[in-house]
């Protein structure tokens, strides 16, 4: 079949702007990372493969000291902590967002990480891109807050050239706000993709599973069995209507809401007694067998728990899942390696970005490579990372 005649939806929509916020949309609805977040948090196959590759991207963190431990913030934050936050957002979103600060004589002197999901592109009347980043914790009024136009700060993208001319048009230091370093896998102008978008779908399907399963146990009918009793005819009324204020028929509508409430995980193996019309000679005790839903999604489950960590490149071992070896110290080792080699290229590319946004700053640093992470183990059986 021809590719040109296959149809397919784009995964973020493109060409989407916004007059009214002054910025590109992320999105049809201008919430595709918060989207993101949300299915990753909802998942917990998902969470822990985007966490254990967060933990490799970071690695044993830079390997110049002076580097790593510098501290680059008022808030004492060091060139690792920011690290650690950038590599988070490079494995959710592709990308990952740096303030930069600068004093009166335009040298940069703190660094602060900005969240990748409040950052939007800023754009004109004419829907061109206007080359500054638009910040705001709440783009979608998540949190309740109505959506407030002055609460977006509208921040230059990072270029130490303009920055005299940018402090100058805002009337000094004080007033400039500083430059973003706006990194994106897929372009400047571009916003970036998901790294794992094509298996968000199978984060989707485990949450609805695991929901499933919960409401399986939180209100499924999970009685022993029930026990039929003689019982009285209920009264009604002439309109064939039960007749409440009759004690018989209040005392049955009052034993019909507690077997309502005999559902869940909370009154397992208990016994419902029913009166019925009839006459009959003894009691009859009816076992009850409860419809169990869980087995017809160990499939559905299983499978997509192993499509989500083969496409995250994740080895079963660091995932917690039984290899029928145990946890070895090799095997260990070996998907460690592995590992490392498959998140060098984002340590190489956080290397690169540091290297260049530390470019001006008033200590120079020479090596800007960050430690792949590794497993040793210790004489002692202990483990070493």
């Amino acid at each position: 079949m021809r590719v040109s005649a296959t149809v397919t939806q784009p995964r973020v929509e493109k060409n989407l702007y916004s007059l009214s916020k002054k910025i590109k949309l992320y999105g049809q609805n201008n919430d595709y990372p918060q989207k993101i977040l949300d299915i990753v948090g909802a998942s917990g196959t998902g969470k822990v493969c985007v966490d254990v590759y967060i933990k490799f991207i970071e690695g044993g963190g830079f390997i110049d000291a002076q580097l790593s431990t510098v501290s680059l913030n008022d808030d004492g934050e060091t060139a690792n902590s920011l690290l650690t936050k950038c590599a988070s957002d490079l494995r959710y979103f592709n990308g990952f967002a740096i303030l930069v600060k600068y004093d009166g004589m335009a040298k940069p002197f703190a660094y602060y990480n900005i969240p990748f999901e409040h950052c939007r592109l800023e754009i004109n009347s004419e829907k061109r891109y206007t080359g500054r980043v638009a910040v705001h914790s709440d783009w979608t009024s998540a949190e309740g807050r109505p959506f407030k136009l002055t609460d977006v700060k509208y921040v230059h993208k990072y270029d130490p050239v303009t920055v005299p001319f940018e402090m100058a048009e805002v009337g000094g230091a004080e007033e400039y706000l500083g430059q973003i370093f706006y990194y994106t896998a897929d372009g400047d102008l571009n916003y970036p993709t998901c790294p794992f978008d094509a298996i968000v779908t199978d984060m989707l399907t485990e949450e609805s599973v695991s929901t499933v399963k919960h409401r399986n146990a939180k209100f499924n009918f999970l009685p022993s069995g029930i026990l039929v009793r003689k019982g009285i005819k209920p009264a009604t009324t002439e309109d064939g209507q039960l007749d409440e204020t009759d004690p018989e028929t209040a005392q049955q509508i009052s034993s019909a809401n507690e077997i309502k409430a005999m559902q869940g995980d909370a009154n397992a193996c208990k016994i419902w007694v029913v009166d019925v019309d009839a006459d009959e000679e003894t009691p009859e005790f009816i076992p009850f067998d409860a419809k169990n839903y869980d087995k017809q999604y160990e499939y559905t489950e299983r499978t997509v728990q192993e499509n989500i960590g083969r496409m995250s490149m994740i080895p079963p071992i660091l995932r917690g899942v039984d290899v029928g070896a145990g946890f070895g110290a090799d095997l260990m080792k070996n998907a460690y390696d592995f590992m490392n080699s498959v998140t060098d290229t984002e340590r190489r590319k956080l290397a690169a970005a540091f290297q260049r946004m530390l470019k001006n700053y008033p200590v120079q640093f020479v090596n800007f490579k960050v430690a792949a992470l590794t497993y040793n183990l210790q004489t002692d059986g202990t483990v070493s990372q």
